[in-house]
């Protein structure tokens, strides 16, 4: 009987998952699928299954390839994945793992594109307020745009036929494809550092793939953060991409863009004919007014004769000069008269001074004679007052003093140290009074006031009042 091999089962999972790595090979193939049981990680992984009618696979997705998506996963898209099948031998189950995803079909399309839209407005990549003006003047502009493209053929036309005297500096960048995001954005970034005083971004009409590179997430940054004024003319009036939105402006077409920047120079000549016009109109008014103007200046008598003017003045300088005079006299006599005046209001004053002086003596002296007899009277009061309180003060102390005496002799009448005089004592234990045999117990030291000392006792014995007959020993 031949002997048989036992293995564990992490051996054979080992086993299976060694022969998967060698022998299936999936890097060149995209495997198409419904994205169902997602779940977002904190760590940044996504887990989800992978299923489609007749069949469903477990995948994760690390967050080292998950930052490289273009788009948010969700629940029930359909996407194309390329992965790695393997055993994950903790739970014995296979899966794959994912390193590169993409949206399957054109929906997808539509479904990024929305999804980076929604996400750049709210980052405020299309925010009106950040747009810059249009400016006042634009004498050189750069085109980026397909080298052979019909787009640059229309804005070449339609600048010469508008204003060809305008500049243009064409930056050449592929308009299609995959690499076409990453060339208009480097043609984009040369072109700012120039200093143009517009950009046009250009592309004729397309189908949505085809326009599909002017939705590049790094070409929305990048026209948000140039210096220049940017003009966007991509695809037909019905295409709207990103760059449309984040652009300074928007034009329908390429033709629509390259008129946006430039004047009709037919426009500008109907213009300057009625600007003309207008200032001949105005000169000749100006003329006409000069002419009559000067025609008053020949009529004036001033200018005719001058002799008339300084003659004229003359009449008026010696009119001034007699009102002049005339003031004068008015003048010196104004001031005889304030003279006059001052004199005797000086008397004036002098006599209703001395006058209210001597009213001011007799009024001071007589409140002078006024106080003085106030004065006496209140000394006299003063005096007075006080001898009063002098006597009300003696007879007090007499009063108070016979209260003292009289108390003084009442407290020695009852004062203890009286009776004990007499023959009485007094006995303590530990300084209270001793007033009944209940107080003190065998072996209590005691003491006894007499008249002249303290005796201290050691008790032996105590009796009730009824046994008063026998005898106490005290020691």
């Amino acid at each position: 009987m031949t002997e048989e091999m036992v293995v564990s089962v992490s051996h054979v999972l080992l086993r299976i998952k060694t022969t998967l790595e060698q022998q299936l090979n999936l890097h060149d193939v995209w495997i198409s699928g419904e994205v169902s049981n997602l779940t977002k990680h904190r760590s940044g992984h996504y887990y989800f299954s992978l299923k489609d009618e007749r069949g469903a696979m477990s995948c994760v997705m690390f967050a080292s390839y998950v930052k490289h998506l273009r788009f948010d996963l969700e629940e029930g898209m359909k996407v194309l994945v390329k992965a790695s099948a393997n055993v994950y031998p903790q739970k014995g189950s296979l899966q794959l793992y994912v390193t590169s995803m993409r949206p399957d079909g054109l929906g997808a399309l539509f479904l990024e594109f929305e999804q980076r839209k929604k996400r750049l407005e709210a980052q405020g990549y299309f925010d009106p307020a950040h747009k810059k003006p249009k400016p006042d003047v634009i004498e050189h502009i750069a085109i980026i745009t397909a080298k052979e493209g019909a787009a640059i053929q229309d804005v070449i036309s339609t600048v010469r036929k508008r204003w060809p005297m305008l500049k243009m500096t064409l930056y050449p960048a592929l308009v299609q494809g995959q690499r076409a995001a990453e060339t208009i954005v480097a043609r984009l970034k040369q072109a700012d550092s120039k200093g143009y005083d517009a950009i046009l971004v250009v592309r004729g009409g397309g189908s949505f793939e085809d326009l599909f590179c002017f939705n590049d997430e790094e070409l929305v940054k990048t026209i948000y953060n140039c210096q220049t004024y940017i003009v966007s003319g991509v695809g037909h009036e019905v295409d709207t991409t990103l760059c449309d939105l984040v652009a300074d402006h928007r034009s329908v077409t390429p033709t629509a863009a390259a008129q946006w920047v430039t004047p009709d120079q037919k426009e500008v000549m109907a213009r300057l004919e009625q600007i003309q016009a207008t200032l001949n109109f105005q000169m000749h008014q100006h003329i006409q007014g000069a002419r009559k103007q000067f025609s008053t200046y020949q009529s004036n008598r001033y200018l005719s004769d001058p002799n008339t003017w300084i003659i004229d003045k003359r009449l008026r300088l010696d009119n001034l000069e007699q009102v002049l005079f005339q003031t004068k006299d008015r003048i010196t006599r104004y001031d005889s008269d304030i003279l006059h005046y001052q004199q005797r209001m000086q008397l004036s004053i002098a006599a209703l001074f001395k006058k209210e002086s001597q009213a001011y003596t007799n009024t001071f002296q007589q409140l002078m004679q006024v106080g003085k007899v106030y004065t006496q009277n209140q000394i006299h009061r003063f005096h007075h007052t006080k001898e009063r309180q002098q006597d009300a003060i003696q007879h007090y102390m007499e009063n108070q003093q016979k209260h003292l005496i009289k108390n003084v002799s009442l407290l020695d009448a009852f004062s203890p140290l009286k009776v004990i005089e007499r023959g009485y004592s007094i006995t303590m234990d530990e300084g209270h009074v001793i007033h009944s045999i209940h107080q003190v117990t065998k072996g209590n030291i005691i003491q006894t006031q007499v008249k002249d000392g303290t005796i201290f006792s050691v008790v032996t014995n105590s009796q009730e009042e009824s046994h008063a007959n026998k005898e106490t020993k005290i020691s």
